[in-house]
């Protein structure tokens, strides 16, 4: 049987909870990020739209593909997190990272030949921010698991992850690990994880990878 390790991004291989608050952060533009986060709150702008607003924030405030290569060196790999990906690469072990944030910032576990990397990517032309290919929403992590099973026959899917936007990932799972969860974790997310693991080393949760 084909065995697939499927990563969030966010909280779990990286330290920080957001990519888009850290862009925020970095940036200078937090006020209007909280501003649209309380609108995507309100139900009054949609996660495609919300994250097209965030992006054109950043562009009229002049950030450049260099801008961002320079915030995704800095990100801060979660402990043991490439100790892990290089044992799974090792043991040709698949896998792969589902995120609802900001793909870009998961260039660093590149190295570690990841099956596929899907999240929202942000686009540039001529050196110049100028768009973002919206693929991954808060609620359809579980959905693409599915399309993925879909695809490769007698496939078992491990998925990790650290909070609420995993929750549908967790039920589509074979064996849903809850790592080092935020404080935003609902009890649905927890119910449907097999395995809650309360640690910020992801060296922890090695025993219940599918790996010799």
């Amino acid at each position: 049987m084909e065995r697939l390790v499927v990563f969030d991004l966010d909280g779990t291989l990286t330290r920080q909870r957001g990519g888009f608050d850290l862009l925020h952060t970095l940036y200078g533009t937090t006020p209007a990020g909280d501003a649209l986060m309380d609108r995507l709150e309100a139900d009054q702008l949609s996660f495609e739209e919300w994250c097209r607003a965030t992006v054109e924030e950043w562009r009229t405030s002049g950030i450049t593909e260099s801008d961002i290569d320079r915030a995704t060196r800095a990100v801060k790999p979660k402990a043991g997190a490439p100790e892990l990906l290089a044992r799974l690469h090792r043991e040709n072990v698949a896998f792969g990272i589902l995120s609802a944030g900001i793909a870009n910032l998961a260039t660093q576990f590149e190295q570690y030949d990841p099956d596929f990397v899907r999240g929202n990517w942000l686009q540039f032309e001529a050196g110049k921010l100028s768009g973002i290919d919206v693929g991954v929403g808060p609620d359809q992590k579980g959905a693409i698991l599915r399309r993925i099973r879909d695809t490769r026959s007698h496939i078992d899917i491990t998925y990790v992850g650290d909070s609420h936007t995993d929750t549908e990932a967790f039920v589509e799972a074979d064996t849903a690990v809850l790592f080092d969860p935020d404080d935003r974790v609902p009890d649905t997310a927890v119910d449907a994880a097999d395995t809650v693991v309360e640690s910020t080393d992801l060296k922890d949760v090695t025993s219940i990878m599918p790996v010799d």
